[in-house]
């Protein structure tokens, strides 16, 4: 057993919390370096989105957690699989083939061998802006000024769907400094809306992590990455 029942409880709460409806919010688990037993029982329990860090873990993981989900009846097509580490551009090909949705595009040059890769598999992959909000030099992500530019460059690539931006709260325990990286996520998706009138695309924001998800459901989130919330601490 996981903790994904009482976490998507959590969820749904902030959700009502904030105005909205639980349906709202996609919980995404992240399962970097967990024992595949836990995500599997996740999965049994009502996980369908599942988030890992890197892609090396992914290689390993995805056919055996797959394998064993079909064995169990379960319908594998019901999973979606989200890259939300950094990526670096020599990475992207191995990550569009492995994921359906990448959180961490935040250069062209990965968006473009992301797209290329897709347009050889003949799929479609959802991609996240990373946008950098907190300022802290060790996060990946574009810069806020840089955003507009970047998605205008990206958003007619063939091979992916432009569904969304993603961010990191800073490394702090001030809640003021957290809600305020999230709310600056939120007026960026309103910038781009304007400046492409996307507003009707409905995009994601994906922000929020074990520690500080309600902050982000409270500042707009659509999508939270909830790790050892769920399965509780890496054991890997």
């Amino acid at each position: 057993m996981t903790n994904y029942i009482a976490v998507r409880k959590l969820v749904d709460d902030a959700a009502l919390k904030a105005g909205g409806s639980p349906e709202s919010i996609t919980l995404v688990g992240v399962s970097k370096r967990q024992p595949i037993d836990r995500l599997i029982a996740a999965v049994h329990e009502g996980l369908r989105e599942i988030g890992e860090n890197r892609i090396q873990e992914v290689q390993g993981k995805k056919p055996i957690v797959e394998k064993a989900l079909i064995e169990s009846g379960f319908d594998i097509s019901l999973l979606r699989w989200h890259m939300v580490g950094q990526l670096q551009s020599n990475k992207a090909a191995k990550a569009a083939a492995l994921f359906d949705v990448i959180q961490s595009v935040d250069t062209l040059k990965v968006a473009k061998k992301i797209s290329h890769t897709a347009e050889d598999l003949g799929k479609i992959i959802e991609v996240f802006v990373e946008v950098n909000t907190s300022g802290e030099a060790a996060k990946g992500g574009v810069q806020p000024d840089g955003l507009i530019d970047l998605v205008g460059e990206m958003r007619d690539l063939p091979g992916i769907k432009l569904n969304g931006l993603m961010t990191l709260g800073p490394l702090t325990d001030d809640k003021v400094l957290i809600r305020k990286a999230f709310d600056l996520l939120a007026e960026l998706r309103q910038r781009v809306d304007d400046s492409f009138d996307m507003s009707a695309l409905n995009w994601h924001l994906s922000m929020g992590m074990s520690d500080d998800f309600q902050v982000a459901i409270a500042a707009g989130s659509t999508m939270v990455r909830i790790g050892t919330a769920i399965f509780g601490a890496r054991t890997l």
